[in-house]
C-alpha cells in the first residue's frame, strides 16, 4: 500500500511538472532595436502615453529584453522554454552546380 502510493505521487509529481514545463515555464527573449522601438509605439498608440522617452532599459546577459517607460509601463520580452527561437532568414545565393554537366570530362 505505501509503494503504491509512493509511486502514484511520484507519478503525479512528474505530469505535474511536465505539464509546466511544457505550457507555463518561460525564459527571456532578447529584444532588437527595431522591436523595442516597435513595441514602445505599439504601448504609446494603444494607451495614449504621452512619455517622449523610455527613462530605463532592462537588461540580462547583456541584451535588451524590456524597457519601463516615463509613465510606469513595463515590458519584458519573454517565450515558453519549448518554444523554437526564430533564425533570421538569410537571403538565398546563387549557387553554381558543382557537378560537372554531362559531356564535359573531369580531370
Amino acid at each position: 500500500m505505501l509503494l503504491e502510493s509512493l509511486m502514484l505521487a511520484s507519478w503525479l509529481t512528474l505530469t505535474v511538472y511536465t505539464v509546466w514545463y511544457l505550457f507555463k515555464a518561460k525564459t527571456y527573449q532578447p529584444l532588437t532595436i527595431e522591436d523595442l522601438a516597435l513595441t514602445w509605439q505599439f504601448h504609446k498608440t494603444q494607451t495614449g502615453c504621452t512619455a517622449s522617452r523610455l527613462s530605463n532599459l532592462t537588461t540580462r546577459k547583456n541584451e535588451v529584453i524590456g524597457f519601463k517607460c516615463d509613465c510606469g509601463y513595463e515590458f519584458q520580452q519573454k517565450r515558453l522554454v519549448t518554444q523554437n527561437v526564430p533564425k533570421p532568414q538569410l537571403p538565398l545565393r546563387n549557387f553554381q552546380n558543382s557537378a560537372p554537366e554531362q559531356g564535359e570530362k573531369t580531370q
